[in-house]
């Protein structure tokens, strides 16, 4: 589990009150938890970028998986959300991340490439098929002991994520990008590069899945502030853990988390 503010990193160890143990790692700090659930068990490896950005956040996650070789490499934490698509504190897992900062410069403006990573179909109808019930959610929302708005209530959308290395506080800019990509939700400084560092550390023998959930905190204008950080911070990680709760509880999606099957 990978974050990119302090923060955040904090909010996963407060919610999931697993006893992590510091390593240090070829000059890197990890935080080590081994979760047992019965007789089965999952280890579970946390750090946070040290800087910003998508390329802090590509050589961060790839350092970990050379180092740790897990199966699944997850982010969570904050993002910016698409006015009109999503609200303030609502949850957002990324089908697919892609870079919107590099490109093609014509008569003064970015014709961005958009590269992408997509999430597996599997993992996407698993997470779908958890959500369709607001049980869920419900649950996540009711652990934050802060008050939160009279009338809020907690909503997960799945769609695209745009990241790039500026903090974007431009309404036609992400107008501009909405038109190249109907489904974008969300946009961050990491989450690509999690996504890319993933995909090109898998092999022939070993798929590293990504998984990016992020909750919304502004609409990347300039209206920016920090009054539901701690909510999204505390929200995404507590989908995580109820994910992986149920992954516990699964048989066949144990046995995918561990390696032990192909068949997914």
């Amino acid at each position: 589990m990978l974050t990119g503010l302090h923060e955040e990193l904090q909010w996963i160890q407060k919610v999931t009150g697993f006893s992590f143990e510091r390593q240090v790692r070829q000059g890197t700090s990890y935080l080590l938890a081994d979760v047992r659930r019965g007789e089965r068990s999952v280890r579970i490896v946390t750090l946070r970028q040290l800087e910003k950005g998508l390329t802090t956040a590509a050589i961060t996650a790839t350092k970990a998986l050379c180092i740790w070789k897990p199966n699944v490499v997850v982010m969570t934490g904050i993002c910016a959300g698409v006015r009109g698509s999503v609200d303030l504190g609502d949850l957002v897992v990324a089908t697919q991340c892609f870079e919107h900062s590099s490109g093609q410069l014509r008569d003064g403006n970015l014709v961005p490439l958009q590269n992408r990573v997509a999430i597996q179909p599997w993992l996407l109808d698993f997470l779908i098929a958890l959500t369709d019930s607001p049980a869920m959610l419900q649950q996540i929302q009711d652990g934050y002991t802060p008050d939160l708005p009279a009338g809020f209530t907690t909503k997960i959308h799945y769609g695209s994520m745009a990241c790039g290395p500026q903090v974007i506080k431009d309404q036609a800019y992400i107008d501009q990008l909405k038109s190249r990509e109907h489904s974008l939700l969300g946009l961050d400084m990491e989450s690509y590069g999690v996504a890319l560092s993933a995909s090109m550390c898998s092999t022939s023998s070993h798929t590293i899945v990504p998984l990016i959930v992020k909750g919304v905190c502004d609409f990347a204008d300039t209206q920016k502030s920090d009054l539901w950080h701690d909510y999204c911070s505390y929200a995404s990680a507590s989908f995580v853990l109820a994910v992986l709760e149920q992954i516990f509880s699964r048989d066949h999606a144990y046995a995918s988390l561990r390696g032990l099957s192909d068949d997914h």
